[in-house]
């Protein structure tokens, strides 16, 4: 199903400031750079996939009641997530709220990044709300997964140290 075709659930994005970035590095690069500049630690996780084609998602959280941080690719070869005019190459999106003196701290920190050719606050009309419904979408399966993933390895350490307790009874017999 075509993203741009789903109906807009009820989920609010009041609380999300879009950046529209234009920038020639690679996604690593340019998440590199963001990290250094806004001393945060966005990781790359599971690509977002849109009709076929993956698009970079990187993910960093400050913790319960802080900011989330996303950056998304919105161009991969010749691929486009979503076109926007002007032509932007990725959101970074800062979710949960900012006042207006901090989101312009922002803003004018992530222009003097490296790499980065032009960085601007958008508006969230119907497009960018679909966007924002498709990126959250991706980000809850990523959490999802990464909690299926932790509940897993609990699971293998707890077994491994029922293993040890039970191999060390057995020597002690």
């Amino acid at each position: 199903m075509n993203p741009r075709d789903k109906k807009i659930k009820i989920a609010s994005f009041d609380d999300t400031t879009v950046i529209g970035i234009n920038s020639g590095l690679p996604d690593y690069k340019l998440a590199w750079s963001i990290n250094k500049q806004l001393s945060i630690d966005l990781v790359r996780y599971d690509d977002l996939e849109f009709e076929g084609t993956e698009f970079s998602f990187f993910y960093y959280t400050a913790g319960e009641n802080y900011n989330v941080y996303n950056l998304v690719s919105l161009v991969r070869k010749d691929k486009v997530l979503y076109s926007f005019n002007p032509r932007l190459d990725y959101l970074f999106l800062i979710q949960n709220s900012l006042t207006a003196e901090r989101r312009l701290n922002l803003i004018q920190s992530i222009r003097a990044a490296e790499g980065i050719v032009h960085a601007f606050l958008l508006e969230k009309d119907k497009v960018m709300r679909q966007v924002l419904e498709t990126i959250g979408d991706c980000e809850q399966k990523m959490i999802d997964k990464k909690k299926k993933l932790n509940n897993l390895n609990e699971v293998r350490k707890q077994m491994r140290e029922q293993e040890a307790l039970q191999a060390q009874l057995r020597e002690n017999s």
